[in-house]
């Protein structure tokens, strides 16, 4: 199904302490013009509840997309990363990985746990308006399949 035909919204988990990161995603994916419902959870612990919540009720929407901070309280990236590859209905959703770190072992901890794509913040606005255009680059992908 091309994204043209889909009939319902994406369904978006981004893990994101940063308000004013939030803000940003969120007119990222509206200037791309994607319909989707954006699930907002502010720590590793809602992360992964989260995910393990939808994996457990039966006939709950299949996440789309996991935009993940790996830096976030309670939990970081990776051990969410670790926690989602292991559920049943979330283990191949795509993840793209956002942080502001320049750290390898982040980069390779993305890698690791097959992150669709290693997203630095950058400082400006229009850099940061790219990351809707990845998202949909994953998104068309991830239909073609």
């Amino acid at each position: 199904m091309s994204p043209a035909t889909r009939q319902t919204p994406y369904e978006i988990l981004l893990a994101e302490d940063n308000p004013a990161d939030v803000t940003l995603v969120r007119e990222a994916l509206k200037n791309q013009g994607l319909s989707c419902t954006l699930h907002i959870v502010r720590d590793g612990a809602q992360a992964i509840a989260f995910v393990q919540d939808r994996d457990k009720v039966k006939g709950s929407p299949q996440l789309d997309l996991v935009l993940l901070d790996m830096h976030l309280p309670k939990y970081d990236g990776q051990e969410i990363m670790t926690r989602l590859r292991a559920t049943e209905h979330c283990a191949q959703t795509p993840i793209i990985v956002m942080t502001s770190s320049v750290s390898p072992a982040d980069y390779e901890a993305a890698e690791k746990h097959a992150a669709m794509h290693y997203f630095q913040k950058p400082s400006s606005l229009t850099q940061f308006m790219r990351l809707g255009r990845i998202v949909q680059d994953v998104l068309d992908k991830e239909i073609s399949k």
